[in-house]
């Protein structure tokens, strides 16, 4: 049985209903990542897919607003998974028959993705650690505090900032999630975006920058980079 991977129109419906559902970047990214690892099990169980694909993606995000505590209604994303499948209803409200019946679907469901994921609802994303890891380099003098009035943030660094955010995006949706530890993964989107908009290290040189803000060495950042670069374009991501 070929390998399955989550696809770019998968991946796509994630993030259409996550915008729909008004859901911040960390639950979409759990959710996504929740996918990845549903297709994993079935890559290595070598059977058929338990769910239905478009079940399987509301699942997931369903799941991931639990986990992120960004709680949304049963009934809520199940008309918004209906809307993106069927774009051609004219938004005609379901009747509460079918509703009935995708409840039950749902229901059942999460407990079968539950045990795909072999309860293991813990992700470690590295968007959080850009943040704590940027903040730190540029007000380091104020313990890491940006100054209260945004207005006073330079524009190099909100523009490093989200540059390393959108590969960190991109690193979500290429599922690699799982292969490095946040913390690594961040520094290495944040190498990334300062090569990209030409901004120095604020080190001597990557081997003292690694050990003091990523708590780690220069061949791990090295070597995560070239795993990222290896799955995404950072050329295709907007300056």
């Amino acid at each position: 049985m070929p390998t399955r991977s989550a696809s770019s129109d998968e991946l796509a419906h994630l993030r259409r209903a996550s915008l729909i559902l008004d859901l911040p970047t960390s639950t979409w990214a759990t959710g996504a990542v929740f996918f990845h690892r549903y297709c994993a099990f079935v890559s290595q169980s070598n059977s058929s897919e338990p769910l239905d694909t478009h079940v399987c993606l509301i699942l997931c995000l369903y799941l991931a607003t639990k986990v992120t505590e960004e709680p949304r209604n049963q009934r809520d994303m199940i008309n918004v998974n209906f809307k993106l499948t069927h774009p051609d209803n004219d938004d005609e409200p379901l009747a509460e028959a079918a509703l009935d019946r995708l409840r039950q679907t749902m229901t059942k469901g999460e407990l079968i993705l539950m045990r795909t994921l072999a309860f293991d609802f813990t992700v470690e994303l590295p968007h959080p650690w850009i943040a704590h890891i940027l903040y730190g380099m540029a007000w380091w003098k104020d313990k890491g505090r940006p100054p209260a009035d945004p207005s006073l943030i330079d524009e190099r660094i909100k523009r490093v900032a989200a540059f390393a955010w959108a590969v960190a995006n991109q690193v979500v949706e290429a599922g690699l999630v799982d292969r490095e530890p946040a913390r690594i993964i961040a520094a290495a989107c944040i190498v990334v975006a300062l090569e990209a908009h030409d901004e120095p290290l604020p080190a001597r040189d990557l081997d003292q920058w690694a050990d003091v803000w990523a708590r780690t060495t220069k061949t791990r950042i090295t070597d995560t980079r070239r795993l990222i670069e290896h799955h995404i374009d950072v050329a295709t991501i907007d300056r």
